[in-house]
């Protein structure tokens, strides 16, 4: 297993792998956003321009996200540090993977 925890350590060191954790955070905001979009543009008579502000933004959280993803996972697979699918190394780095994108949402409590 301390193998299996070296390949991680060193393929969370990347810079691509940050890109990955930041592009899945992005999508994971988006839903939330899409409702508020909707949200906004039902109760708020604004004018037109602007309602289509928070739709402007929404569009570019999902656009970032996906870019982020691609091209975290591409330069993760140019060289070579992704492992294939269904391998136990697989496994361990999209654990890692989950832990860091819900990390700062899940903070364990303080102890007092």
């Amino acid at each position: 297993m301390a193998e299996v925890d070296q390949v991680v350590q060193r393929i969370r060191a990347m810079r691509a792998y940050r890109l990955l954790v930041v592009g899945y955070r992005c999508l994971l905001v988006a839903p939330v956003m899409v409702v508020v979009a909707i949200g906004v543009t039902a109760v708020w008579s604004l004018k037109p321009p602007l309602v289509y502000v928070p739709f402007v933004m929404t569009f570019a959280t999902v656009f970032t996200g996906v870019v982020a993803l691609w091209v975290g996972l591409i330069v993760l697979h140019s060289r070579r540090l992704m492992p294939p699918a269904g391998t136990v190394r697989h496994a361990a780095v999209m654990r890692a993977l989950r832990r860091d994108v819900v990390a700062p949402v899940t903070r364990p409590a303080r102890g007092g």
